[in-house]
């Protein structure tokens, strides 16, 4: 009953910038989720809920700002609406088909949707853009870096948060989608972003990953080889993840661990990078024997 209240509220405090109306309203949303589930995720009104996240987190900010402490309750809600879908797997939208209706209000489809939009636009240009009437519409307002940084930290809250039998679905429908999309991203901070929700989703999720293991051992290398600093960081974490795993999932990496290993001592060795050089010794010394 107080979902399209709330809802209301919302979308007039982030027109007016009322933060700590804004702040209100979310801890009423992520109270609702977190009690109610799938039923408060289910209400119609949930989708303008998002939406008006969506318009909060565009926004410009500051480290420790008033507008970031919103923005991260913004993450937290996001977060909670994926749980909440994951909580019945056998309905999670993701055996419908691509583009149905359930397909389109699954919250975890959205923001994975939202955090690759810079590999799927012509010429890797971002730009905003919504569904309205199902049609898809492309302004061409440029979407700040810092909106693809916070898509990214609502995957790797919500994968901290999952039960374990949200786990699988959550595995299938983000890995595969990220390791593809971060070979022909052209940002670097965005592909470091990604690595990073692979690392954590590692981290969390465990053994679900072991279908994309050898995959994600090649983001990891392929990071290391060629990437930007943030990203070598973040494939030495994912690295170090896979190496800390299960035993099924290290068996299935080991006939790679040889090439890892080279790439971890060069990168020890010669990098610019004080702590990218001490985490990469670290690494090195479990795969010496």
């Amino acid at each position: 009953v107080l979902i399209p209240i709330v809802s209301s509220q919302l979308e007039i405090a982030a027109s007016s910038l009322h933060i700590l109306k804004i702040k209100a309203c979310l801890f009423s949303v992520c109270t609702s989720l977190v009690v109610r589930g799938r039923d408060s995720l289910s209400h119609p009104v949930m989708l303008k809920i998002r939406q008006t996240l969506e318009t909060i987190l565009l926004w410009p900010s500051g480290d420790g700002d008033e507008v970031s402490k919103a923005q991260h309750g913004c993450i937290d809600c996001l977060a909670l609406m994926i749980c909440a879908e994951l909580q019945d797997p056998d309905s999670f939208s993701i055996v419908g088909k691509k583009g149905d209706a359930a397909s389109r209000d699954s919250a975890l489809t959205y923001v994975i949707n939202k955090l690759i939009q810079e590999s799927n636009q012509p010429g890797n240009q971002p730009a905003l853009s919504s569904d309205l009437d199902d049609v898809k519409c492309t302004s061409e307002v440029p979407v700040p870096l810092s909106f693809y940084m916070c898509m990214a930290n609502v995957l790797i809250s919500a994968c901290q948060k999952i039960l374990d039998s949200g786990r699988k679905p959550f595995a299938r429908k983000t890995i595969p989608c990220l390791i593809r999309s971060v070979k022909v991203m052209t940002n670097p901070e965005i592909r470091a972003a990604c690595v990073e929700v692979l690392f954590s989703s590692v981290y969390h999720v465990k053994s679900a990953i072991l279908p994309y293991s050898t995959d994600l051992l090649e983001v990891s290398l392929k990071a290391l080889r060629k990437g930007s600093e943030k990203e070598k960081m973040a494939g030495a974490k994912l690295m170090g993840s896979l190496m800390a795993s299960d035993d099924a999932i290290v068996e299935s990496i080991s006939a790679r661990l040889i090439e890892a290993r080279s790439i971890l001592s060069s990168i020890a060795l010669t990098d610019a990078s004080v702590e990218l050089r001490q985490v990469c010794g670290k690494l090195l010394a479990c795969l010496t024997p």
